[in-house]
């Protein structure tokens, strides 16, 4: 009986012996199993590409940008219409006294010619004692050395207390030399293109000696 006891004890711990190696084989064949090594190819693209502008951004929420452009660009300036008025005879809008040309320089004779709204036809002039200027520059009506009858007209560089620059714009619309006696005169009253002005006698109810602005 005791023999057969111990037989027993022998077998159920065989037994357990067995089914400890056994679970321990099942655990080495599943780790095994789930172990697993892949190895793969790896292509790598690569390419060129050209614009007309370059940029680089940063993954990580910042982003910088470079666009590099040229371009030429050329400004011609036009010179603002000079500030002054025209001067007309008798009133005829459509003719104006002009610098023969356009030339601002000494000697330059003024003239009568059809309104263009030019530079050329723009002056500076009030009532009473007054310089004759040609707007926005330093050259004025200029009656010459020696005025009287017949003398053409010119522009001139201004000069404070020259005679022959110093005029008085008269209540009737006459441009008289200061203390001359003698007037801007339309020469024969001529309202042809080119006819340069000259100083004249003054009389009353000429015409020829009439400018408005």
């Amino acid at each position: 009986m005791y023999k057969q006891l111990l037989l027993l004890v022998i077998a159920a711990s065989m037994a357990s012996a067995m089914n400890v190696n056994l679970l321990a084989a099942r655990a080495t064949t599943t780790t095994t199993s789930t172990s697993t090594t892949t190895t793969g190819t790896s292509t790598t693209s690569t390419g060129t590409t050209s614009t007309t502008s370059t940029g680089t951004t940063t993954v990580g929420g910042s982003s910088s940008s470079s666009v590099s452009s040229s371009a030429s660009t050329s400004t011609t300036s036009v010179p603002p219409p000079a500030a002054g008025v025209a001067i007309h005879p008798n009133g005829n809008n459509a003719k104006c006294m002009d610098v023969r040309g356009g030339s601002v320089a000494n000697g330059t004779p003024v003239q009568i010619y059809d309104c263009n709204g030019t530079n050329a036809q723009k002056w500076t002039i009030q009532k009473g004692q007054t310089k004759v200027r040609l707007a926005g520059t330093n050259f004025c009506l200029d009656a010459g050395g020696n005025p009287g009858n017949g003398v053409g007209m010119k522009i001139w560089t201004c000069y404070d207390n020259l005679a022959a620059q110093e005029w008085f714009y008269t209540g009737d619309n006459r441009i008289a030399l200061l203390n001359k006696g003698q007037c801007l005169d339309l020469n024969g009253g001529r309202l042809s293109n080119g006819n340069q002005l000259q100083t004249w006698r003054c009389t009353d109810f000429n015409t020829n000696q009439v400018w408005s602005t």
